[in-house]
């Protein structure tokens, strides 16, 4: 009968290999998993149109929807009837976007952001924010577009 308890160095040798392979292939898997499923964000989230320069990985959709709930509030008008026209990266001055507000003490300190402007048919408005859309000012409103 053999001996359970013999730990020859070969019989060591083999369970670390067994438990070893199973190991290797859970990281692989988990790693494939990380890997394809972060950054990864469904499409009929992202309202608003772009211009052909502008990509989606320019503005998050999270950034999208938080400017147009901001504007819809702000304005009065439902999200449906706004869209996003235009996106531009900056770097603000200050933590209140350039945008001064009264009574309002800001900080002297480069903000990451961006500048978005919003329309409707047949106006637009500038809005500013930064870069993870917590803060966001309405920087100029009620630009009239051109006639079509």
């Amino acid at each position: 009968m053999e001996d359970i308890n013999n730990t020859s160095p070969a019989n060591g040798m083999n369970e670390k290999k067994a438990i070893q392979f199973p190991l290797i292939i859970q990281a692989l898997a988990f790693t494939a998993i990380l890997y394809f499923s972060v950054g990864q964000t469904p499409s009929n989230q992202t309202r608003g149109t772009y211009p052909t320069s502008q990509t989606q990985s320019t503005l998050s959709a999270p950034v999208v929807n938080s400017v147009l709930q901001q504007a819809s509030q702000e304005l009065k008008l439902p999200t449906s009837t706004l869209s996003i026209i235009n996106v531009q990266k900056q770097t603000w001055s200050d933590n209140c976007l350039e945008v001064s507000d009264s009574g309002v003490v800001c900080t002297r300190m480069r903000v990451s952001g961006w500048q978005v402007t919003v329309a409707n048919d047949q106006n637009q408005w500038i809005y500013r924010t930064d870069t993870s859309g917590a803060v966001i000012k309405l920087a100029r409103r009620d630009t009239s577009l051109p006639r079509k």
